[in-house]
């Protein structure tokens, strides 16, 4: 059997990001609306799928934050403009991109001070990108509040599943250098089984 190339083993692990996003953001949307429709907040798991994939493929993290968003909205039975709003806000997750870029993914992994400030900074940029579009509809300062507090416990569930991914081999690690961590232990292993005597 071939080996899938490293392009094939991207599309296929962001698809599986995408459809974990899109049932579990359906169940919870759906749980949400018939359960706890009087209450003020609401939980997601796409902030937290956002981050997982912004750890392992950093820009095409944006494809699971929006149907993450896209999913939320079908369900919901959104309004265009609220279509607009949550997808496009979703786009801001990219903002990341800098944290990333400058403590570097390994120290965000093991680190929980600056994890919490990476998935809080994502967060955080996910509400500004949708208050930002929605002023273009309704100019108003309250929905900032509104979209801070809605989701405040969508940021505590992701702050404890990254949280407890970080101790499992490559879930929140860049999939590049950990195929690559991968060939070479493999290497390294080969090659102490051929000079070990008693191996065979």
């Amino acid at each position: 059997m071939n080996q899938i190339t490293f392009k094939q083993y991207r599309s296929i692990d962001l698809t599986l990001i995408c459809v974990i996003t899109a049932v579990f953001e359906t169940v919870a949307t759906l749980a949400t609306n018939k359960w706890f429709n009087l209450q003020a907040m609401a939980i997601s798991i796409m902030l937290t799928m956002t981050c997982i994939a912004l750890m392992r493929w950093s820009a095409y993290a944006v494809i699971p934050s929006v149907i993450g968003s896209l999913t939320f909205c079908i369900v919901s039975s959104a309004t265009p403009i609220q279509y607009i709003i949550y997808c496009g806000g979703s786009v801001f997750s990219l903002l990341s991109l800098v944290i990333i870029k400058r403590i570097g993914k390994e120290k965000l992994r093991r680190d929980f001070v600056w994890r919490l400030i990476f998935v809080s900074f994502t967060y955080l940029s996910i509400v500004f990108g949708r208050w930002l579009i929605s002023l273009i509809f309704e100019p108003s300062l309250m929905s900032l509040l509104t979209f801070i507090t809605t989701d405040i416990l969508s940021l505590l569930f992701a702050v404890v599943v990254m949280s407890l991914l970080k101790g499992a081999d490559g879930m929140i690690e860049d999939q590049k250098e950990y195929l690559l961590r991968l060939d070479r232990e493999s290497k390294e292993e080969e090659s102490a089984n051929l000079n070990d005597p008693f191996s065979k």
